[in-house]
This record gives structure tokens, sequence and C-alpha cells, in this order.
């Protein structure tokens, strides 16, 4: 029988711990600032015709947190360029959004390597960030221009435990039709420090949302020490370990059309002690943000008095 051969997809599970390793190819690093844009970019030693992504920073971050992370893509074929501009206090997600388009412009365009070998398909791009960078990277994949920069079609989404930044981001979401995997903290999907559920109800694409049990947006960050020199980058094992698998198996499905990881795009599927949520059966918090980090606890209808135990104020009866 002639046709394509059917491909035999490993266990999700036994793909989350094939995909935390090191992939296959040699890595080079390489510096943006060649082309006028700080930053870095990680590629393959070789290869032509390369999915590519561009990795927006958490806020008061720069690439340099995420060394290892982009290494890692680029072990598996990847294509990682990651601007560093927008690191100071009042740092903008429009501007750091902007700055990713145009690094997918530069490695979608010019040649790369020291042999100029190795290039890019533009059809296989996709945008990633973590915390306010992940903010960036909505921005960047959504429909608006920015700052007169077009947008740029891209084939996947990731926001890394999101974080809000302005009223304005949301509706820039809506436009968003990548697919979108959304990895956060369980207990980060609705907080001060987390839209993760708000965001994956407006998102217009097709959408994953994978939690983490006590995993936070802080674990993921990398941090330069002496033991740095022996392989060990500072961010919390096991987070790093589930969030690189996350990213390297939802990319290389959507970006190379790779089956064997489609499980990665599915949203019913739990893998590697990750848990899948499905936004659109979750309610958001009774309590505001604000009122959250005051300690106030969420309204509880269970715990209201009936009526005929309430005065005519509304208030409880007295007993």
């Amino acid at each position: 029988m002639i046709g394509k051969k059917k491909v035999v997809a490993p266990p999700p599970d036994q793909s989350m711990k094939d995909l935390a390793r090191r992939g296959p190819h040699k890595v080079d690093r390489g510096d943006l600032g060649i082309v006028g844009l700080a930053g870095q970019v990680f590629a393959p030693r070789t290869g032509t015709d390369l999915p590519a992504i561009a990795f927006g920073h958490a806020w008061l971050r720069d690439s340099a947190a995420y060394r290892d992370l982009m290494f890692h893509l680029a072990s598996w074929g990847i294509v990682v360029a990651a601007p560093d501009s927008e690191r100071g206090p009042l740092a903008s997600d429009i501007e750091l959004a902007t700055d990713l388009r145009a690094a997918l412009t530069v490695v979608q365009s010019v040649r790369l390597g020291t042999s100029d070998a190795i290039t890019v398909d533009p059809e296989k791009v996709g945008l990633v960030g973590h915390g306010f960078g992940a903010a960036a990277a909505v921005r960047a994949a959504s429909a608006e221009a920015l700052l007169g920069r077009p947008q740029i079609p891209v084939k996947a989404l990731i926001p890394l435990f999101p974080a809000p930044t302005t009223a304005t981001l949301l509706p820039a979401a809506e436009s968003v039709t990548a697919p979108t995997l959304i990895v956060a903290g369980a207990g980060e999907i609705d907080s001060m420090a987390g839209n993760a559920l708000v965001l994956a109800q407006t998102v217009g694409g097709d959408v994953v949302l994978r939690t983490l049990p006590g995993g936070d947006s802080k674990g993921l960050l990398e941090r330069f020490s002496p033991k740095s020199l022996i392989g060990i980058n500072g961010a919390e094992r096991k987070l790093h370990a589930a969030v690189r698998a996350q990213v390297t198996g939802f990319l290389l499905h959507r970006l190379t059309g790779d089956e064997r990881y489609a499980a990665f795009s599915d949203p019913e599927v739990a893998m590697g002690g990750l848990l899948v949520v499905d936004p659109a059966t979750q309610r958001r918090a009774d309590v505001d943000h604000f009122a959250q980090l005051l300690g106030v606890a969420p309204f509880d209808a269970a715990a209201e008095p009936p009526a005929d135990e309430r005065d005519t104020k509304g208030l409880p009866a007295a007993r």
C-alpha cells in the first residue's frame, strides 16, 4: 500500500523526558548588535529552512536569564532571537513587541552562522515570552501595527507565566490567531502577578492552558553563580525541565509539523506532572487582584445566610 508512513508517537510522559534533554544539534551563539538590535541569537550549527522564534524577557531582566533555555531550543533545531531592549522599570510591552517583530524579520532575512549557511523558513516562525515578555509576545502576534511595524504571521505563540500589563493587552489578544500554549503556575493563573486564565479565554486562536502545581514565574529565571560552571543554571530544576520540554514539543509540532509531538497541542492531554485547564469552565476570582493582595477572601455563596435570616438591610439577623 502506497502512502504516508504512519507516525508512531511516544507516550506524552516519555516525550517530556526526551525533550527535557539536549537535542542532537551543536549550537552557536551570535549577537543581534551586528544588525543594530541589542540581544542574542542561538542557532543550530548547520541547517537550512529552519524554524525560528523571537523570545521576550521578563520585567527588569534580559536574555541572559534564559541562556540555557535558548541553547536547549537551538539544540533541537530551532533558531532563537532574543532582543535585550526594555529592561528598565518603566518598560513598554509595545516597544518590546516591536523589537520581537524586528528580531523575527532579521532571522527570516539574514543568513546565519560563520559560513552564512544557516537559513530560516519564513513560514516556520513563532513567538515565546516570559512574564512581561509574554505580554509583549502576545502583542507581537496580534494583528495590530506596532509603532509602524506591521504584523508578522506566526504559527505558534507561547506565553510562559504571563503577567498583566496595560488595559489594551486583552483587546490585542483577541486578534491573535496563532495556536497558543500557555504555561503557568497553578496558583498564578488569575492573580496580581499572572493573567493566564483571562488570556486563555481571550486569544482568538486554538489555546492550550497547562499549569504546574507549586510552580511560579521566578522559578524559570536562570542566575549566574559558581555552580554555573558545572552546568547548574540557578533556575528551579524540575520547573525548568518541564518548561523547556513543553516549549520544545509545542514548537516542533506547530512549526515543523512533526506529528510525534501532537500531544503538546492537545488541550486535553496532561503530561509530566503538568495539569490541563479548560478555560471555558473556569470562573475568574470574585475578589479583585488588589483585594487578593490585601488578603481578602473570595466571596463564598454557600456561606451567605438565607434571606429569612437577614434583617431588612440585608445583614445577618441578630441571634
